[in-house]
């Protein structure tokens, strides 16, 4: 598969992120680490990183918050 712009663009800005969910978070990490084993440069390969990092801890709050209630 070839990597995209427009697909890393696509789970590092979701439409809407009120309504997202910890399954959106999980998901968009794990296509991260897809796109992270097939990335060649090292910047990409950080940013990629930062953004699986972002995607757990915003799962993480989800979670957090959810069980406070």
């Amino acid at each position: 598969m070839a990597i995209e712009a427009g697909y890393v663009n696509e789970i590092s800005h979701p439409e809407s992120p009120e309504e997202v969910s910890v399954a959106y978070y999980r998901t968009a990490a794990a296509r991260a680490r897809r796109l992270q084993a097939e990335a060649t440069t090292p910047r990409l390969k950080q940013y990629l990183r930062e953004l699986i990092a972002r995607c757990e801890r915003l799962e993480g709050e989800i979670v957090s918050a959810s069980e406070k209630y």
